[in-house]
């Protein structure tokens, strides 16, 4: 009988009922069927979170938990940590710059950031700027770049990773340049790069829609400033040493 009201259960999609209905105690009918929604509705939250984080393409889960803070990362004036990990910069629909050299965190606080609003119910999208440059311009080829942009406009933010690490083709970065020249006062952007602004020029080979692009991200952005010695280099050393 116990396998037959699973299986009613799932026929009915209620999957969370299904999975743990065997623990709830039964006081009165009323307790015992909220209960029972409760179930329901946690499994639900969990499954919508879960498709969320995979929707924004995350290719590693960092956590801010796991973000290490240190003196060698500069806010802004009236910038603070938690304005930024308790997503405010959300509604007012600012970004968020980080830049400095390779392997200082900057991708980790990205990436975590966004984790975050995926949890909180916010849609997110991870890409790094090669990536999406490419893609934009294998949907543009294929005709199908408005609805790929129009999937983009329904998120809250968009972290765009490594600027800086790759040259782009010329049409590839005038694809960005209209993402990013979309998002402008309408959603919050993530940039993550190892260049200053003066040398983004050599990423989108054009001196005008270079400043453009830089006039439009700055506007509502917090530059941040990852400076000291890569992470992941000096772990590799702490390693090496403690072999030793």
């Amino acid at each position: 009988m116990s396998e037959r009201i699973e299986q009613m259960m799932r026929q009915v999609k209620l999957g969370g009922m299904a999975k743990g209905w065997r623990s709830v105690d039964y006081e009165n009918a009323e307790q015992y069927v909220t209960d029972l929604l409760k179930l329901e509705l946690q499994e639900r939250e969990a499954n919508r979170m879960n498709r969320m984080v995979k929707i924004a393409g995350f290719r590693v889960l960092k956590t801010l938990d796991d973000f290490v803070w240190n003196a060698a990362i500069e806010l802004p004036a009236g910038l603070t940590r938690e304005y930024m990990t308790e997503l405010r910069f959300l509604a007012p629909r600012e970004n968020l710059i980080f830049l400095g050299t390779v392997g200082t965190g900057k991708t980790h606080l990205a990436t975590a950031i966004a984790l975050k609003a995926c949890q909180e119910g916010r849609r997110a999208r991870f890409f790094t700027a090669a990536e999406l440059a490419n893609t934009l311009l294998e949907k543009s080829t294929k005709g199908t770049l408005n609805s790929f942009l129009g999937t983009l406009k329904k998120t809250e933010l968009i972290v765009i990773d490594e600027i800086g690490f790759v040259p782009l083709h010329k049409d590839s970065a005038e694809l960005l340049f209209q993402v990013i020249s979309d998002c402008y006062e309408r959603k919050s952007l993530i940039i993550t790069s190892n260049l200053e602004f003066s040398q983004w020029n050599t990423v989108f080979g054009d001196n005008r829609l270079t400043a453009a692009l830089v006039d439009r991200l700055i506007h509502h952005s917090h530059i941040v400033i990852f400076s000291g010695e890569s992470f992941r280099l000096t772990q590799s050393l702490n390693r090496q040493r403690g072999r030793s």
